[in-house]
């Protein structure tokens, strides 16, 4: 059989799995919902990096094409799906739709330009936006102390906080250091290179707004990555 074929059906399990997860999730109490959507965040990143190292480009596409079908299915479905309700942030029915769809058009897109530019060192990005970004939304509301909002952004009752940020710069330096050894670099490279790209994310990811975070956190540390290193 085709080895994208193979992939294109491992990742349709991948993705039900995910969604019968954080599906279940969605059911439970406020906290579990409100981890849910970062759940499946940080898995459909995670998920990307063996697509992107065993069939490099088009393996991308085909990951990302059936995890983008499923989610565009929940979308269709609307509230009341648990797997919806997974990924929607709270609030009225239009609101909550974009904040799904929104989300996937950048990761999308941060995925395609990631690899095209940069070929494997695309999967740095994979990990500090997977991991570093699922990580400081869910820090900066239980522990987010000291607020900021960027002057870049429009929307200014949307804020951040130090403490989020610190997590996204730590989360995602140990997703690049992972992602650059997968890549055969040494333990110091890995090191070194790891934090200087969870400190891009991280920098990044307060400067952008809700809406494009997922692309730039994607593409940034992956280019700074291949600068330096490839």
């Amino acid at each position: 059989m085709d080895p994208l074929i193979i992939l294109g059906l491992t990742s349709l399990g991948y993705g039900l799995a995910m969604a019968s997860l954080v599906g279940g999730m969605a059911k439970g109490g406020q906290l579990s919902r409100s981890l849910s959507r970062k759940v499946f965040h940080a898995g459909i990143f995670t998920g990307a990096v063996p697509a992107q190292l065993v069939q490099g480009f088009w393996g991308v596409v085909v990951y990302g094409s059936v995890l983008a079908l499923l989610v565009l299915l929940a979308f269709w479905q609307g509230p009341g799906l648990p797997f919806f309700d997974a990924l929607a942030r709270p609030g009225k029915v239009k609101e909550s739709r974009r904040s799904v769809l929104t989300p996937l058009v950048s990761t999308a897109l941060g995925g395609l330009f990631g690899t095209l530019l940069v070929g494997s060192f695309a999967v740095v990005g994979y990990l500090v936006c997977g991991w570093g970004d699922a990580a400081g939304e869910p820090v900066g509301e239980r522990w987010g102390r000291h607020r900021y909002s960027s002057i870049l952004k429009r929307d200014r009752e949307r804020t951040r906080s130090l403490e989020g940020s610190l997590a996204v710069f730590l989360v995602g330096s140990l997703g690049a250091g992972v992602a650059l050894l997968l890549l055969g670099f040494s333990g110091p490279e890995a090191l070194g290179i790891g934090l200087v790209s969870g400190a891009a994310g991280g920098v990044v990811e307060a400067l952008s707004g809700p809406r494009t975070d997922n692309l730039w956190v994607q593409l940034v540390p992956s280019i700074l990555a291949w600068w330096l290193l490839g």
